[in-house]
């Protein structure tokens, strides 16, 4: 049996943790109602946006190591589309489409759609193409291509006026979801991953397999404690707010 790269489950493993202590305290802030402006501090941004990063570059890197990557597309899609009937029924007003889950489940599925041309690109260009590409898109969902304070252009209106291309990263007006992850931009950065894992993967170094205690766990497990977490905190959030008489 091969020998795991262990340093990259403890980095995942890690990543879960904050994500739960994230979602739990979005749940106790926002849903329970005790900071309703908790989401729009610079800082909790950031960690926000260090978690979904972290998750998508890993997921981008992890493609190599993978086998079934079909089924495991098809897998990580399904566990998304329970994600957002869930939400939808427990919390209407903060449901998720087009979520984290939907993200890499379809970026797997393109990448491994992709993997004639993608074996073409040489590991050094395609990664800082991609991720070129990320920076470049990252305002999609406004209506925006380019980098805010150096260059933008309009996109047309009509990209927009469907739901249809939802997924893609072009929201329609009133739409909501409270884990948005569009193809547009992020499976760039996946991509910058798969790129980036070529190279450490290629001559792999000894730290890699270094495992973290605990965090190695979390890491191996993530799919399973993603899909269960959300839940508890749920219900924790609701005991607190009981105990703290909401």
């Amino acid at each position: 049996m091969k020998e795991r790269y262990s340093l990259i489950d403890g980095i995942r493993g890690l990543t879960v943790i904050s994500m739960v202590l994230y979602h739990f305290s979005f749940d106790v802030f926002i849903l329970q109602g005790f900071a309703p402006g908790w989401r729009s501090i610079p800082a909790i941004h950031i960690w926000q946006q260090s978690i979904c990063w972290t998750f998508i570059l890993i997921s981008g890197l992890s493609w190599h190591l993978g086998s079934h990557r079909l089924r495991n597309g098809l897998i990580i899609n399904a566990c998304g589309i329970l994600v957002t009937v869930v939400t939808l029924i427990a919390e209407p007003q903060e449901a998720i489409w087009c979520g984290v889950l939907t993200l890499l489940g379809c970026s797997l599925l393109l990448a491994t759609e992709m993997k004639p041309l993608l074996e073409k690109i040489p590991a050094i260009p395609g990664a800082v193409v991609s991720f070129v590409l990320f920076l470049l898109t990252r305002d999609v969902q406004i209506g925006l291509f380019g980098i805010r304070g150096l260059w933008t252009a309009r996109l047309p209106a009509a990209l927009y006026a469907t739901p249809w291309l939802t997924i893609l990263g072009f929201p329609g007006q009133g739409f909501y979801s409270s884990d948005y992850f569009p193809l547009l931009p992020w499976f760039f950065l996946y991509l910058t991953g798969l790129f980036a894992g070529r190279l450490i993967l290629k001559e792999p170094a000894k730290a890699l397999y270094r495992k973290i205690p605990v965090l190695d766990w979390f890491g191996r497990h993530s799919l399973i404690i993603y899909m269960a977490h959300q839940p508890v905190a749920m219900v924790v959030s609701v005991g607190v707010a009981w105990v703290m008489g909401r």
